[in-house]
């Protein structure tokens, strides 16, 4: 399959506005946040994320 012809009409740019791209960077932000959030909720019960030393 080299030069396969996108069809009549069609381009083969990409779309400026990809709706998959936009969808991962929200899925990214959302893994940042609950991350960021689970560590904070960790420090405020336990006082720290590692077990201390010798336990």
């Amino acid at each position: 399959m080299a030069n396969v012809s996108p069809g009549p009409g069609r381009s083969s740019r990409p779309a400026e506005n990809d709706v998959y791209t936009v969808l991962l960077c929200v899925a990214l932000l959302f893994l940042l946040l609950a991350t960021a959030y689970v560590v904070y909720r960790a420090v405020r019960l336990f006082g720290g994320l590692l077990p201390p030393g010798g336990a």
